[in-house]
């Protein structure tokens, strides 16, 4: 096996000219998450993706559902020794250019970088557009040099919305998707200093709190004092929500083991809030900041809708307030239990409040034993240079605990994205210093199972 690797170097710094052109056109394909509404700019950028994925001689499939549909592109071997599939994703979030120091946050710009050597800039850049062409890459590879390895990529559109056709395609192709795992590559390194593996998502509870206490609004100098503030209320309600238990309840702590990889990550408390663009912390103690993102559940408040928004001051009592909230949850919890503690919670605090849950995500735990984390583990560490920690990652993809319960297979992650690459943010960017480490490490991967 390392006489098949002894050209995998010039060929990654030779991808470097294919990886830009076909990071842009896919990034100049706007494939916002389209609601319920319009699918068309979704439809239009999987047929570009389906001919960049056929170019690189891979069989592909574009499979319907009830919304967006999923490409499905494999590149086959008559007697593999691992069968893998690589789940991204292909959506987008909105963008608008007042935000962003490009004209077209759809329009893909190139700079020079002295130490990443090429930024990458442009919405869907590096979530999750760049780390899927990384995967894809390295499958090619793998194919050009007949590993006993058979890649199947799984590129969702649905993702930035929750995936919530995503069980229609896996339902329907569950076949073709059944494999030893699923590797995912969506999640992001703590520093750019020091690789890491996501062992575990928090999940999700998203819901709205709203409150009526007139039919309109009325004048605070002939009503204040007797009438109700919706909005002063469901403030109350959000206070005492946070300093509730029933949210943090059932959540697993994390191990010892756990802890000190966490404390390998060189997590620097600066770095994360430079690169979040943030100027006040909850903690600047590096480990609470850890455990805080990573391993406890979390309570926050989005939206406080209602009232007077406008310039200076209008003194009256609004009628009606909205409080827009969300829960991350971690393993051990179950986001239909809170949910249901949420609702018997606010009805004692406050029973005219009514409760809507808006949709949820399941928090997932992945193994950290077995040969596919094992080669994820020895690819990062040759790709990188570097040996990477395990961390647990803040956010949640709904199509992880999907996939694990359809498909019946473990999910592992390979993370390539920085913070400061911008997940869901203006100014997003990838860059080929985590291009070419990413695509060296999926070769290492495969090639170490292929050696087994």
């Amino acid at each position: 096996m390392t006489d098949v690797l002894t050209d995998l170097n010039a060929f990654v710094s030779d991808s470097e000219p294919w990886f830009r052109q076909a990071l842009q056109r896919l990034v100049e394909q706007p494939t916002v998450s389209p609601g319920v509404s319009d699918f068309s700019a979704i439809v239009a950028g999987v047929e570009v993706a389906r001919e960049l994925l056929e170019a690189t001689g891979a069989s592909v499939e574009v499979v319907p559902s009830r919304g967006t549909p999923a490409l499905i592109s494999r590149f086959a071997h008559p007697a593999p020794k691992a069968r893998l599939v690589i789940y991204n994703h292909f959506d987008v979030q909105p963008a608008t250019a007042a935000n962003w120091e490009q004209d077209d946050p759809f329009r893909f710009e190139v700079r020079e970088h002295p130490e990443r050597e090429f930024l990458y800039l442009g919405r869907g850049t590096t979530d999750d557009k760049g780390p899927a062409l990384c995967a894809l890459r390295a499958a090619q590879w793998v194919a050009q040099h007949e590993l006993p390895i058979e890649v199947v990529l799984l590129w969702e559109t649905q993702e930035e919305i929750g995936s919530p056709d995503f069980e229609d395609i896996l339902e329907a192709r569950r076949e073709l998707l059944a494999g030893d795992a699923v590797i995912v590559s969506d999640t992001i390194w703590p520093s750019a200093a020091h690789p890491a593996i996501s062992t575990g998502l928090r999940g999700g509870l998203l819901a709205s709190l709203s409150l009526r206490t007139a039919a309109a609004e009325t004048h605070s100098g002939l009503t204040g004092g007797v009438a109700r503030n919706p909005l002063r209320e469901l403030a109350g309600l959000a206070a005492a929500i946070e300093g509730a238990k029933f949210w943090r309840d059932g959540a697993l702590a994390p191990s010892a083991e756990e802890v000190e990889s966490y404390m390998r990550t060189g997590f620097d408390a600066e770095y994360f809030r430079s690169s979040h663009q943030l100027e006040r912390l909850e903690s600047e103690v590096p480990l609470e900041m850890m455990l805080r993102l990573w391993a406890r559940p979390t309570f926050e408040v989005h939206g406080l809708v209602g009232g007077y928004v406008g310039p200076g001051i209008k003194s009256t009592i609004p009628g009606h307030g909205e409080l827009k909230i969300s829960f991350r949850l971690v393993p051990g919890q179950d986001p239909d239990e809170v949910l249901g503690r949420l609702r018997e919670f606010a009805a004692g605090f406050n029973p005219d409040v009514e409760v809507v849950g808006l949709g949820s995500f399941e928090p997932y735990q992945c193994t950290t034993a077995g040969r596919v984390h094992e080669a994820i583990v020895h690819g990062m560490r040759e790709g990188f240079g570097v040996e990477p920690a395990l961390v647990r990652e803040g956010g949640s993809i709904g199509a992880v605990p999907k996939m694990a319960r359809v498909l019946g297979v473990p999910i592992h992650f390979l993370p390539l994205s920085l913070p400061e690459h911008g997940y869901h943010a203006p100014n997003e960017r990838f860059d080929w210093k985590q291009a070419k480490g990413g695509i060296a490490s999926y070769v290492h991967t495969f090639a170490k199972l292929a050696s087994a």
